[in-house]
């Protein structure tokens, strides 16, 4: 027994040793991954030996909601209501090539008068990262319980989770072009959860797998082509819902704006990401219909004049239906705004979005009815004050509108209320990313 505690102190004072003595940090190999990895690294705010830590805590859409259920049912149900959450951020280096990462954002999810709708959630996920010199390798995992907005389908809370696994290789060839291989793989389960009688867990319990292909080219600092060639596979686990297994192929093209550290202009410079592309979403089920088109995801901001910026943004791809009668639908969001800096700790902002789903099963005279689909507008508000480095605000307020197409009945709600965040939020890797996903 003596001997056990003696190797387990051993062992304990070692692990604490290589944790807590403080080293430098060294440059993560050659590549533009491995480049970004070591600067969030360095960038981290909090240092305890090896040890490198964000952390903060965030308050969002903390407020009144005029109808928590968005008109899905009779009545609107108004609400008070607000997420706090604790986004923690590690990294620990092991090497001069090797860095373990772990992140971890425990939430409560509260509403005033509607109890049933309070909940706790979760979000963790680990991964290593090998940077050698000409090699970025990344291998992780990560589990979610969340309740949430489901999607534009269905945009009422619901309760998913998910497990996930991923891997990335990025072989960098020369200075200016590299290669990325990447898998990600996911399970979705809604266990419980129910909309209009039926079982959401029927309709979208389900595993993901995707393979991605990217080629790079960077011909200068500020701007990085790419070409990805991706096939998915979607395998639904309930046997009630196995005519929806599909697998899709695509293609996408873009760029990615790398924004210089340290830059300062009169007008902003343009930074953001363009991703467009092709899809075949194929229903392996002969009897049903697929889906293919254009899809694309774009995030692009730049500054308009001096202290002004506009942004636009797209993203539209399939996704599948959480209707029993129904099998996938084309979701497309789209939008623009405008911020203004009113002063060297306060920007005003206003955006426009719209959201539409279309379900290409209709044309056939099957699928989902025409009374389950919606269009939606938003105008979106928000006034964000910087009162200290680690302490920020927002005040906004949002007037949205869900139309039906059978019937052009218009369902509106407003909400108006604040984010805060006190401390430091998680630091973003600059790596290859699948799909429309960037």
């Amino acid at each position: 027994m003596k001997r056990r505690i003696f190797v387990l102190s051993a062992a304990a004072a070692l692990l604490a040793w290589h944790v807590l003595l403080p080293r430098p940090v060294f440059g993560q190999g050659n590549t533009w991954a491995g480049a970004s990895l070591a600067k969030i690294v360095e960038a981290a705010r909090w240092r305890l030996g090896a040890l490198r830590v964000n952390a903060a805590l965030a308050l969002t859409n903390a407020g009144y909601d005029s109808d928590i259920y968005f008109g899905y049912l009779d009545e609107a149900v108004p609400d008070y209501t607000f997420t706090a959450g604790v986004p923690i951020q590690v990294f620990l280096p092991l090497s001069k090539k090797v860095v373990l990462e772990v992140f971890d954002s425990p939430e409560y999810l509260f509403y005033l008068g509607t109890m049933k709708e309070r909940a706790w959630n979760n979000i963790f996920w680990g991964q290593v990262h090998f940077a050698f010199d000409r090699l970025y390798i990344q291998a992780g995992g990560g589990l979610s319980n969340i309740r949430q907005r489901l999607s534009p389908e269905l945009n009422i809370n619901i309760r998913q989770k998910e497990d996930s696994l991923n891997g990335t290789i990025l072989w960098q060839v020369s200075r200016v072009i590299s290669l990325g291989l990447l898998y990600g793989g996911s399970q979705f389960d809604y266990g419980d959860a129910e909309f209009g009688g039926t079982s959401i867990a029927d309709t979208l319990n389900r595993k993901e797998s995707y393979f991605d292909f990217v080629a790079y080219l960077q011909p200068s600092f500020r701007v990085r082509l790419f070409i990805d060639g991706q096939y998915g596979a979607y395998t639904f686990t309930e046997a009630v819902s196995s005519f929806k297994d599909t697998r899709s192929y695509g293609v996408f093209g873009g760029l990615a704006f790398v924004p210089k550290e340290g830059e300062a202009r009169p007008v902003e410079p343009v930074q953001g990401s363009i991703s467009l592309g092709y899809k075949l979403f194929d229903i392996l089920d002969p009897l049903l219909t697929d889906g293919s088109g254009f899809v694309g995801a774009v995030d692009v901001s730049a500054g308009l004049f001096k202290k002004t910026t506009g942004r636009a943004f797209i993203l539209r791809d399939f996704a599948f239906s959480a209707y029993s009668s129904g099998t996938f639908y084309l979701s497309t969001n789209y939008g623009g705004g405008v911020s203004r800096q009113l002063s060297r700790r306060a920007i005003f902002s206003y955006d426009l979005l719209f959201s539409r789903s279309a379900y290409p099963q209709q044309d056939s005279g099957s699928g989902i009815p025409a009374s389950q689909s919606s269009r939606y507008t938003t105008h979106r508000f928000s006034l964000s004050l910087r009162l200290a480095r680690n302490l920020a605000i927002t005040f906004l307020g949002t007037l949205s509108k869900r139309v039906l197409d059978d019937s052009g009945l218009a369902k509106n709600k407003y909400f108006l209320g604040l984010n805060m965040v006190y401390g430091f939020a998680a630091g973003a890797i600059s790596a290859p990313a699948r799909g429309l996903s960037r």
